[in-house]
């Protein structure tokens, strides 16, 4: 009994291990269904189909017969990414097979059984998730499909007197195994999103909701080494100190959420917008053109100036005005002071208007 309470918990161990270890990769990609891209499902296939093999390696020798969780990575595939990840998880899992009983002179029986039972275990739970979401209790469906199968090639196998115990067996441990297993993967992903969600937070301002400079000074440092040609425009509110004066800073705040929310739609979605603090505003603008830069500005002007600013105190107008440069070859440092010099030239020259620095 104790040989095979230790041989379960090394198969957990061996399960815990690997499934942390390789999805770490995955930590901040979208979770995986079998409606994802086929290089994802292929990959799960492979990872889960390799952990397979090494719990056969680890497996308890149980009356001739090998018991470990080596279904439990394959149902996962099946469960998270479909027949495709089932099937290519199944064939490596069946490769490494063939190749133990290769290397030890096993009985071929054994060979024929897992090939048998691993394509009727696959093809009937693959059948089942397109009906089935990926829940617990599908795993545990799965599960019970799995030792029905299991069971079946013991009874075959084994004499009555050996079968019902080594059945008990193999149910414990794969009902435990496929609980404690899904279990880990459900909060490793809720650990990779709370992590996805902090990230989010510091890179976001807090009151508009849009990139922060913190995000801004990320996507310029990566400008002049991802995009030839690139633009910043900085959006400045005209007179905001009046409207803070003469209304409060909760109808600023107003103003400057609407505005963030004007500026991202106006914008491209390869644009970044941000606020670089206080009621000034940041587009970062990859792969662009002098001429797309004073398109965007002037659509962005115009729209501002006739566009109703709902707040607590009532609608409002406001007005931007709008520095830029447009570089192919200059640092980013120096983008941004020329945007910056063109922006103070608007605000001096009567505001309300663009200037793009030459």
């Amino acid at each position: 009994m104790l040989t095979i309470i230790n041989a379960f918990f090394i198969n957990l161990c061996i399960l815990f291990t690997l499934f942390t270890i390789s999805f770490l990769p995955f930590r901040n990609r979208p979770r995986l269904t079998p409606q994802s891209p086929l290089k994802g499902r292929i990959l799960l296939g492979v990872q889960t189909g390799l952990i397979a093999i090494l719990l056969l390696v680890n497996a308890l020798p149980l009356e001739g017969v090998l018991i470990d969780l080596r279904a439990i990575p394959i149902m996962l595939a099946v469960l998270f990414g479909g027949w495709v990840s089932g099937t290519v998880a199944g064939i490596i899992y069946l490769i490494g097979r063939a190749l133990v009983v290769w290397y030890t002179n096993g009985a071929m029986i054994g060979l024929y059984l897992a090939f048998s039972t691993m394509f009727v275990l696959v093809g009937s739970i693959s059948i089942l998730r397109k009906r089935m979401d990926n829940t617990r209790p599908t795993l545990l469906v799965f599960t019970t499909i799995s030792i029905a199968i299991f069971g079946a090639a013991l009874y075959a196998a084994l004499p009555l007197n050996l079968f019902y115990p080594v059945l008990i067996v193999y149910m414990l441990m794969s009902y435990g195994g496929a609980c404690a297993a899904y279990r880990l993967l459900l909060e490793l992903r809720r650990h990779f999103e709370n992590v996805q969600h902090q990230q989010q937070l510091a890179r976001t301002d807090a009151l508009t909701g849009i990139a922060n400079r913190r995000l801004l000074n990320e996507a310029m440092a990566n400008l002049t080494v991802e995009a030839e040609e690139y633009a910043l425009i900085l959006v400045d509110i005209d007179h905001f100190k009046r409207v803070n004066d003469t209304y409060g800073h909760d109808v600023g705040d107003d103003v400057l959420r609407e505005l963030g929310m004007l500026l991202v739609n106006e914008s491209d979605e390869r644009h970044l917008v941000g606020r670089f603090g206080g009621e000034e505003f940041l587009i970062v603008m990859p792969h662009a053109t002098r001429d797309e830069v004073s398109r965007l500005a002037e659509s962005i002007r115009e729209k501002v100036s006739t566009f109703p600013f709902e707040t607590s105190a009532g609608t409002l107008h406001i007005t931007v005005s709008l520095g830029a440069c447009h570089s192919n070859d200059i640092e980013i440092d120096s983008v941004l002071k020329h945007a910056d010099e063109a922006l103070y030239h608007a605000k001096e020259s009567g505001r309300n208007r663009f200037i793009l620095a030459s």
